[in-house]
């Protein structure tokens, strides 16, 4: 998952003790509480695999993300919900009316509207992930969606229609695409798009006597320029992504790790070591020359202590402990600890990471495993929480297969190690989960918890925390990558 940066972006950070200016109630940390509103505010929602019963069908377990976007501009943020099917019921649907297709949810002061059909943003794929961000900076979010098969552009009209364009733009990736990330890599003020690539399931490796995926070949990851006017360039062999190997990949994200004003790319692999890519200023031939970009990714995760080997599903990236230099942590399959990596001061050869893993100890287990994942701030101390959907993999049952959400509440003490700790998220519907997007839907300043499943009803969690002081930003103009520092009254440094 992506930070959205549109035309008028919002940042909403959590803020202890009085701000001027700032909404606010009693400052004391607020216990953190979720509740499913799915229903009750109308978001109508199932996803479409094995609905029928249960197959081997990989595609169909990865299940499918969701993103908050706020497509029309009226200060409310709107859901788009990726949708997937499992091929064997292709039939089966087709004779039911049709495949099943993603939903677009308008929010409408906090309760929803399905206007996927007239919106243009139904679509039928075997849908993996999605990206919203303003890509044309015409100041209305775009989405992109990963699927297998061919992924797809929605441009978004600003008329609260879409517009499918993704061949005509030049990022029609083909193939089992998992993962999307928005940046401005090379520095010209336009978005650029990640995309990641997972499994060629028409290439077993002859002889593996590994499991899946990594008994078939990897798909390359892609790197698009965005040229303006509604066109992009595809460059990652020269940028150099995966200049050894074709990795399975399935999470990424665009931060400034070494801080050094140029956004990095850290990913999240299954089972392949992790990569990070260190964005540096690279000419790269003459201005004739139509291979130059300007910049180069160079693989540092091993010398930077991030090439984390396990299972990597998703990724969160927030400064969860305070220093001002930016976390990561990677959720992995059962049986395997997740990787918590803080941030160290940036180094000669770049960014640099500790394990943190000691710090959530307490709050791990290794029976579930873990996809999306987010550090939002849900009780409104100042510190990032941890919040992390999980679902077992291969999918046996709808009902065997599914797990809880966890919340682990951060536990900050002056002068000591971070601490996380199970925040108690009881009460809630066991899923088969998969992707996760955190926003405050209905604008009452606490985080809220969207979470999709493979064959489930989608979940709204409302956090329904009180007490905590919040800032809202408004950013005048389009700024990718922008960054907000707030300074406290004790000194302390959020952003």
């Amino acid at each position: 998952m992506t930070r959205l940066v549109p035309l008028a972006a919002v940042a909403l950070l959590a803020i202890v003790g009085p701000v001027p200016g700032a909404a606010s109630s009693p400052s004391a940390p607020a216990a953190v509480r979720l509740q499913d509103v799915a229903g009750k505010t109308g978001l109508d929602f199932r996803h479409g695999a094995f609905r029928f019963g249960i197959s081997a069908d990989p595609v169909a377990m990865l299940g499918g993300g969701l993103c908050w976007l706020d497509y029309d501009r009226d200060g409310w943020l709107d859901l788009f919900v990726v949708n997937s099917y499992s091929e064997n019921e292709l039939t089966d649907w087709q004779r039911r009316g049709g495949l099943p297709r993603s939903a677009l949810f308008r929010n409408v002061r906090g309760r929803f509207v399905d206007v996927s059909r007239r919106a243009g943003a139904g679509l039928a794929l075997r849908g993996m992930g999605c990206v919203a961000a303003d890509l044309d900076a015409d100041g209305d979010s775009d989405l992109y969606v990963t699927a297998m098969g061919r992924s797809a552009l929605l441009w978004n009209r600003g008329d609260g229609t879409f517009r499918e364009g993704a061949a005509a733009a030049g990022v029609g990736a083909t193939g089992w695409r998992s993962s999307a990330a928005v940046g401005d890599v090379n520095g010209d003020g336009r978005q650029d798009l990640y995309v990641g690539g997972y499994t060629d399931l028409n290439t077993p490796i002859a002889g593996s006597s590994s499991g899946f995926p990594l008994n078939h070949a990897g798909v390359r990851d892609l790197l698009y320029l965005n040229l303006g006017r509604g066109r992009f360039r595809e460059v990652g062999r020269q940028a150099g992504l995966e200049a050894a190997r074709f990795d399975h990949t399935l999470g990424a994200v665009f931060s400034d790790l070494d801080r050094d004003g140029r956004l990095d790319l850290y990913v999240a692999n299954d089972g392949d070591p992790n990569r990070l890519y260190e964005n540096v200023a690279w000419p790269g031939g003459t201005r004739s020359d139509p291979d130059r970009v300007g910049f180069r990714f160079e693989e540092r995760a091993g010398s930077a202590g991030a090439a984390d080997p396990n299972a990597g599903m998703g990724i969160a990236e927030a400064d969860a402990d305070g220093d001002g230099l930016a976390d990561l942590f990677v959720s992995n399959s059962r049986g395997q600890r997740h990787a918590v990596l803080n941030g160290q001061p940036a180094g000669k050869n770049g960014a640099s990471f500790a394990d943190g893993r000691p710090g959530f100890a307490a709050a791990f287990g290794q029976s579930f495993t873990g996809w999306g994942v987010a550090w939002p701030d849900l009780d409104l101390d100042g510190d990032p929480d941890l919040v992390l959907a999980n679902g077992s993999i291969p999918v046996t049952s709808l009902v065997r297969s599914a797990q809880p959400l966890q919340v682990l509440e951060n536990r900050a003490a002056q002068g000591a190690p971070r601490q996380f700790v199970d925040g108690g998220a009881t009460g809630l519907p066991r899923v088969v989960g998969r992707g996760l997007a955190v926003a405050d839907y209905d604008n009452d300043g606490h985080l809220d918890v969207a979470v999709n499943s493979v064959g489930g009803r989608l979940l709204l969690l409302r956090n329904t925390a009180t007490g905590g002081n919040w800032l809202e930003v408004a950013l005048d103009g389009l700024h990718p990558g922008a960054r907000v520092t707030v300074v406290l009254p004790d000194g302390r440094r959020r952003s």
